[in-house]
């Protein structure tokens, strides 16, 4: 009897179950060779970002978007590689260390991931009569999340879009 009364919903179960299998189907039929050379590609990316921005290599740095990219960051929205390369060209003024960890890439089909890294940003005014001195800062600038999505395009994998989410800012400003 309690079969029958609860048959109503046998057409539910049946689409919750098929949905659990979809939702995770894309990035699970890949081989697990194809998946970590995803995830690497797209680490590199998430570490190579930090490395030309602290380094002020702006076009170098633009070049890892896709050409209709999208960065939220401080507030400002920048859309597309031409919009990033003119945010990332100006002189530095000050130095700029970002500490990269927690890296988390979900590939989520065969051309495309998305990810999740800490970072924690340290900036401090450069002296250019000493520009190869330490830099003095009393305390670092954010702490917080990007959260990435990233697409393969003809040149190989690049960031179609980066959102940086702080959780802790410094009170030193």
């Amino acid at each position: 009897m309690c079969q029958e009364s609860l048959g109503f919903l046998r057409p539910f179960f049946l689409a919750v179950a098929l949905l659990c299998m979809l939702s995770g189907a894309q990035g699970q039929a890949l081989p697990d060779s194809q998946l970590q050379q995803i995830k690497q590609a797209c680490e590199t990316l998430v570490l190579d970002y930090a490395n030309h921005r602290d380094q002020s290599r702006g076009e170098r740095l633009a070049q890892l978007f896709t050409e209709d990219a999208e960065l939220l960051v401080n507030g400002q929205t920048f859309v597309g590689r031409e919009a990033l390369r003119n945010r990332f060209k100006a002189p530095a003024t000050q130095t700029f260390r970002h500490m990269m960890s927690n890296v988390q890439i979900t590939v989520t089909g065969e051309t495309h991931a998305t990810g999740v890294s800490y970072a924690l940003i340290f900036a401090g005014a450069t002296e250019p009569q000493n520009p190869g001195a330490p830099i003095l800062v009393s305390d670092f600038l954010a702490m917080g999340e990007y959260h990435d999505t990233f697409e393969l395009t003809d040149v190989g994998w690049r960031i179609a879009s980066r959102r940086f989410v702080p959780v802790f800012l410094s009170n030193a400003q």
